[in-house]
C-alpha cells in the first residue's frame, strides 16, 4: 500500500514539475483561465464565499459582493500557479523576480538575535505558500532553516498528506521543518534552548470551539489559542506577519512585532492583538484572504445561506 501511495505521488508531481518549468507570463494566463474555471463553472464554493463577504462587509451591494467573489476567484487561481511555478524556482529567483520582498524584516531578525526563539502568527493573506522562502527574501534575517519551524494540521487522507509534504519539501524548507499542531507544544518544551523561529497560520475556529472571543471584522469570532499559550508556556517573543499585494504576483512580507515576552501579557492578549492586525490587512485589501473556507460556523448555516 505504501508503495502504491508512493507511486501516486510521483505521478500526480510529473506534470505538476512539467507545468512549473513554465514561465511565469504564461502562469499568469493559465491563472485567468483558472479563476473563470473556478468561478463560472465550478462555482467553486461560491455561497460560502458570497455569505463571508455580504457578512463582513455590510456595505456592499448584491453587485459588489459579486465583483469582490470575482477578485477573490482570481487572487486564489493566481496562488495555485504562482505556487506551481514556483517548484522549479530557488527562493533567490522568486526574490530577483520581485515576486516576494520583505519590509520590517529588522522587527523579527531584532526579537531572533536578543531572544533567540521567536513565535510568529500570520493568517491566509497573499500567498503564504511562498512564506518558506523568508530566510532567502530578507536581507536582515541570520536565521536559517536549521533554525525555521513550522505548524500544519496533518490530512486524514494518506495520499494528500504524502502529496502535501512532497509540495512543501521541495526546496531547502523540508520535512524536518514541519511538526503537527498537536506535538508543536511538546518540541518547543523540548527544543526550548534552542534558537528557532515557529510559524503559526492562526486563522479563527470555525466550529465555535475556541478559547477566545472577540469582534473580527464585524461578527463574533472564536480562535483558537494554542500558538499563544505556546509562546507563553516557553516565555517567547511574538511577532506577526502579513504577506500584502503590491500587485499580480507581487507580495510584500510585513514584519512587526506584538510583544517581547509573552509571559507578561494577560491571556488572550496577543490572539486580539493578532486579530487586530490581521483584520487591518484584510480590510485594506478585501479580497486578500481566504473566504472560501466556512469560517462562521459558530454563528450561521452555510448551508441556509446558499445564493
Amino acid at each position: 500500500m505504501k508503495f502504491l501511495r508512493t507511486l501516486a505521488v510521483y505521478l500526480l508531481m510529473l506534470p505538476t514539475v512539467l507545468l512549473s518549468l513554465l514561465p511565469l507570463c504564461v502562469h499568469r494566463v493559465l491563472a485567468r483561465v483558472v479563476a473563470w474555471l473556478l468561478g463560472d463553472v465550478l462555482k467553486y464554493r461560491m455561497s460560502v464565499i458570497r455569505t463571508n463577504l455580504s457578512g463582513t462587509f455590510p456595505d456592499l451591494t448584491e453587485d459588489g459582493v459579486t465583483t469582490l467573489s470575482r477578485d477573490y476567484y482570481q487572487h486564489i487561481a493566481d496562488i495555485i500557479c504562482e505556487t506551481v511555478w514556483s517548484l522549479t524556482r530557488s527562493y533567490r529567483h522568486i526574490k530577483r523576480r520581485g515576486v516576494c520582498s520583505v519590509t520590517g524584516g529588522e522587527a523579527l531578525e531584532g526579537l531572533f538575535e536578543k531572544y533567540g526563539s521567536v513565535a510568529v502568527l500570520l493568517g491566509h493573506t497573499g500567498n503564504w505558500e511562498l512564506l518558506p522562502g523568508l530566510p532567502v527574501y530578507s536581507d536582515e534575517a541570520t536565521y536559517g532553516y536549521d533554525n525555521v519551524v513550522s505548524a500544519y494540521h496533518p490530512m486524514s487522507n494518506r495520499l494528500s498528506e504524502e502529496l502535501f509534504l512532497h509540495l512543501r519539501s521541495f526546496h531547502r524548507f523540508k520535512r524536518k521543518n514541519l511538526v503537527s499542531s498537536g506535538s508543536f507544544l511538546r518540541y518547543a518544551l523540548e527544543h526550548r534552548n534552542e534558537r528557532k523561529v515557529y510559524f503559526f497560520i492562526a486563522d479563527q475556529c470555525p466550529e465555535g470551539k475556541g478559547g477566545l472571543e472577540t469582534d473580527f471584522l464585524g461578527l463574533r469570532t472564536e480562535w483558537v489559542t494554542g500558538a499563544e499559550a505556546i509562546a507563553r508556556r516557553t516565555g517567547m517573543p511574538v511577532a506577526y506577519i502579513g504577506i500584502n499585494r503590491s500587485g499580480r504576483s507581487r507580495y510584500v512580507i510585513n514584519c512587526e512585532t506584538i510583544c517581547e515576552d509573552a509571559r507578561a501579557t494577560q491571556p488572550g492578549e496577543i490572539t486580539k492583538a493578532f486579530a487586530s492586525l490581521l483584520e487591518r490587512d484584510i480590510r485594506d485589501d478585501r479580497a486578500n484572504w481566504l473566504w472560501s473556507h466556512r469560517r462562521w460556523k459558530n454563528i450561521w448555516n452555510y448551508e441556509k445561506n446558499k445564493q
